[in-house]
C-alpha cells in the first residue's frame, strides 16, 4: 500500500487527448522531468493507485500527454480525468525534492495540530479551487490553510501546526 509520505504531488489529469486513452496532464512543478519515472500514482477514490507510464510527451510548457498501461480507450480513461498525479519520492532525485518549495498539495498526508497541539487529523486532500484554501482531514473536517496561520511546519515528521480553533 502506498502511503501519503511516499508520494509527492506533481499535477493533475485535465482531459482526454484522442480516442486511444491518452491523457493530458497539467504539471504544477518540474519534478516529473528530472525523475523520468516508470510509474505515476493517481489519487482515485482517496486511494493511491500506481500506473505504469508507457509513454509521455510535452505539449507546451506546463502540459504533458501520457499513455498508461491498461488504459487503451476513452471509456477506460474518462474516470481518470481530474485525478491528482503523484510521483514516488524514491524516483525523485534528492537534490530536486529539497530544492523545490512546498505547495499546498505537498501537505497531503501531514498530521495537523492546532496551537495547543490538539490533534486535528491527517490532511487527506487540499482544495485550492477558491482563494480560501482548505485542508480536508481524515476526520472529514475542513481547516483553512494560509501562510499567516502556520505556527510550525516539520517536513521530516510530516506535521503542521496551525493557529486555528477546534
Amino acid at each position: 500500500m502506498i502511503t501519503a509520505n511516499q508520494i509527492l504531488s506533481i499535477g493533475s489529469i485535465t482531459r482526454l487527448h484522442g480516442t486511444k486513452g491518452e491523457l493530458q496532464c497539467l504539471l504544477t512543478n518540474d519534478l516529473f522531468y528530472d525523475a523520468n519515472p516508470d510509474f505515476i500514482v493517481l489519487q482515485l477514490d482517496n486511494i493511491a493507485v500506481p500506473f505504469r507510464l508507457l509513454d509521455w510527451r510535452e505539449k507546451g510548457t506546463e502540459t504533458i500527454l501520457i499513455t498508461l498501461k491498461g488504459i487503451n480507450s476513452e471509456q477506460q480513461a474518462i474516470p481518470l480525468i481530474g485525478a491528482e498525479i503523484f510521483l514516488l519520492r524514491k524516483d525523485i532525485p534528492a537534490d530536486q525534492e529539497t530544492s523545490t518549495d512546498l505547495t499546498w498539495q505537498d501537505l497531503v498526508g501531514y498530521h495537523i495540530y492546532n496551537a495547543d497541539m490538539q490533534d486535528m487529523g491527517i490532511i487527506r486532500s487540499v482544495d485550492e479551487q477558491t482563494a480560501n484554501i482548505l485542508a480536508l482531514t481524515d476526520t472529514d473536517n475542513l481547516y483553512p490553510l494560509h501562510e499567516d496561520l502556520i505556527l510550525a511546519l516539520d517536513t521530516e515528521q510530516h506535521t503542521i501546526q496551525l493557529n486555528v480553533l477546534l
